[in-house]
């Protein structure tokens, strides 16, 4: 059995977009670039919060959001393979509804219709599937369910 993973949420420096974009391209088929990430953890309109290991500053998870208004779209939450199962993705998206501006009330995002953990993840936090993007992810084609939550 897995030993839980003592962490902590801060948000990502600029110094570390390279290790996101490196971390990214092993996780996802449509990775962010390095200056993606750099680009939001500088926005103001955006936010990219890590799950970092208190023992070793390791970066074991992260998010990348984008608000404005009262929407936000959730582009990026990722969990690096070997941290699986340390509730790491429940842990960003907790932390994400509660430390995003109070005016932000909608979350939106797309999730490929075959990852079945992270869709149960969101319906437990109460999103729900507005839709569905034909053919939006490559390698493999695939569509995404388009989810949303409206926190009251």
């Amino acid at each position: 059995m897995m030993q839980r993973v003592d962490f902590e949420i801060r948000e990502a420096s600029e110094n570390e977009a390279l290790l996101l974009h490196e971390y990214d391209s092993q996780i996802f088929s449509d990775s962010w670039s390095e200056k993606s990430f750099s680009d939001s953890i500088l926005s103001d309109s955006e936010t990219v919060p890590a799950a970092v290991n208190r023992a070793t500053g390791e970066i074991m998870a992260y998010a990348a959001v984008s608000y404005i208004f009262e929407e936000a779209n959730i582009n990026r939450i990722a969990v690096r393979p070997e941290f699986r199962g340390n509730r790491l993705g429940t842990a960003l998206l907790g932390w994400l509804e509660e430390n995003l501006p109070e005016e932000v009330t909608v979350f939106n995002l797309e999730v490929r219709e075959s990852n079945v953990h992270a869709i149960e993840m969101y319906e437990k936090f109460g999103y729900t599937v507005l839709g569905r993007r034909k053919r939006f992810y490559r390698n493999p084609e695939e569509d995404a369910l388009l989810m949303t939550k409206r926190k009251v």
